[in-house]
């Protein structure tokens, strides 16, 4: 008898492992990537130290994107780019937390489609990347993805265009990679 029901609860634990987890791109709490990891919380803006220089990330180490079709006012990442790109959102009302190398004066907030706030930085709405499974990567950086480029940005408030291979500030684009 017992050996029919270790494969059924060995069943049991894997499918149990297996539930759902919904990503809100509106979220002020988190976002979470396709395979699972956190990317911090997103009501934040705080540096790390990169290949390419101090750059923007979440106080637990999730870098920020830029996308080269966004203006000051709007975002151009929607349905299926805001799922792989969640927008870095804080809850209505609140003012986003700032730490590190971070100039507190260039840290604001747009509305996006739906009323959720997105933060911004110098102007440039924010965003983290699913493809990120952890803290300190930027495997988003220089992806030509949903229309456009995406960029890692500086403290400045200036996006980083340098490839992995360059590494310093170049106006170089990297070919497209598809996710």
């Amino acid at each position: 008898m017992i050996t029919r029901w270790l494969p059924v609860t060995g069943l049991m634990v894997v499918l149990a492992g297996c539930g759902s987890s919904s990503t809100n791109a509106s979220s002020s709490t988190g976002s979470t990537s396709a395979g699972g990891a956190v990317h911090g919380i997103v009501s934040s803006v705080s540096s790390v130290s990169s290949k390419y220089g101090q750059i923007l990330a979440s106080t637990s180490g999730y870098t920020y994107y830029i996308f080269e079709p966004d203006t000051a006012k709007t975002s151009a990442c929607y349905g299926a780019c805001a799922k792989v790109w969640p927008p870095v959102t804080v809850a209505s009302g609140a003012s986003p937390e700032t730490t590190g190398g971070v100039n507190k004066s260039l840290v604001g907030t747009i509305t996006r489609t739906g009323g959720s706030k997105q933060i911004t930085y110098d102007g440039h709405p924010l965003y983290t990347f699913t493809g990120d499974s952890g803290p300190n990567l930027t495997n988003g950086q220089g992806i030509d993805h949903f229309g456009g480029y995406w960029y890692v940005i500086a403290v400045s408030g200036q996006p980083v265009t340098a490839t992995a291979a360059s590494a310093s500030p170049t106006t170089s684009k990297a070919s497209s990679t598809p996710y």
